[in-house]
């Protein structure tokens, strides 16, 4: 759905998700519902009854970026890996929605976007009476981390330059240019699967990371081999991939950005200090989120 859609929209009925979390192996349940306009994405914890379980879905409220990102309100009720759903929002074009969660993260199913793609667009959406407001950058700003970066310059088009370089192992180096307003860009994109090096998984663990990871969920690489069984989806699919994490990190936001966005080795560290810098410069024009209650519609 184009940012120039004029309307509001949210989900039709209710979405529910249920499977393993990545990073904690642990069983979750994700329930998408209708909400009002102006209500923005906001995430509830449902089995944390003791504190406020809201969770607005804003670039402050970024916890943690590494391997995934986590969000959390000032109480530290948090949520994790909510990249890949958020994605699918933008996506499908939801500005609103609420997210109950029973467990710590989202589930990942299969390490794309894809599922959470089809079961909106059998829901189907529903316009809204207010308009969309769309972020749109009238100055450039860029986040550094050495030779990694990623930046957003004005343009009338939403636009992704993206590039990635894991040049010792089957990876290598790819770029892609991305236009975010292609209907037919949406099916690379949500279908495109997340990935690690199989030298990477052990000291992972350690961390208490991708304990729910298997290669029914994950590309692992180990030097020039992929170890999955089922081919890659497309030639694309990890330069593929990292862009639909950006652009899931992206909605943080709350709104479709439009700019021409560059993104040379991005993550999820880098996608979200640009999402909060594009949030300060931008604090007058973004969509509201709606305050405590907040409340699911019929």
């Amino acid at each position: 759905m184009s940012y120039k859609s004029s309307r509001q929209h949210t989900v039709q009925s209710e979405i529910r998700f249920s499977g393993i979390g990545l990073h904690t192996g642990v069983d979750c349940l994700a329930v998408v519902r209708p909400a009002s306009a102006n209500a923005g994405l906001v995430f509830r914890r449902v089995d944390v009854t003791d504190e406020n379980n809201v969770i607005p879905a804003k670039p402050n409220n970024v916890m943690l970026a590494s391997h995934g990102t986590t969000i959390s309100n000032e109480n530290g009720c948090s949520v994790s890996t909510i990249e890949h759903l958020l994605a699918a929002l933008a996506l499908c074009g939801v500005d609103n929605a609420i997210v109950d969660v029973t467990g710590p993260e989202i589930p990942i199913f299969d390490g794309s976007a894809a599922h959470f793609v089809c079961a909106i667009r059998k829901a189907g959406t529903r316009a809204q009476d207010d308009d969309r407001q769309p972020i749109v950058v009238d100055q450039p700003l860029k986040v550094v981390d050495g030779e990694r970066w990623v930046e957003v310059k004005p343009s009338d088009d939403r636009i992704i330059d993206i590039e990635i370089d894991f040049g010792d192992c089957l990876i290598g180096r790819q770029s892609l240019t991305i236009d975010l307003d292609d209907p037919l860009i949406v099916e690379k994109l949500s279908s495109a699967r997340t990935f690690c090096r199989l030298n990477e998984v052990e000291a992972l663990r350690g961390v208490g990371l991708i304990l729910g990871g298997s290669l029914s969920n994950s590309l692992v690489v180990d030097g020039d081999r992929l170890l999955n069984e089922e081919p890659l989806r497309d030639e694309a699919e990890f330069v593929l991939h990292k862009a639909l994490d950006l652009i899931g990190d992206l909605y943080l936001l709350g709104a479709p950005l439009v700019g021409h966005i560059r993104a040379v080795r991005p993550g999820h560290d880098l996608n979200t200090r640009l999402a909060q810098a594009v949030s300060r410069e931008n604090r007058a024009m973004a969509q509201p989120i709606a305050q405590e209650p907040v409340r699911a519609t019929a």
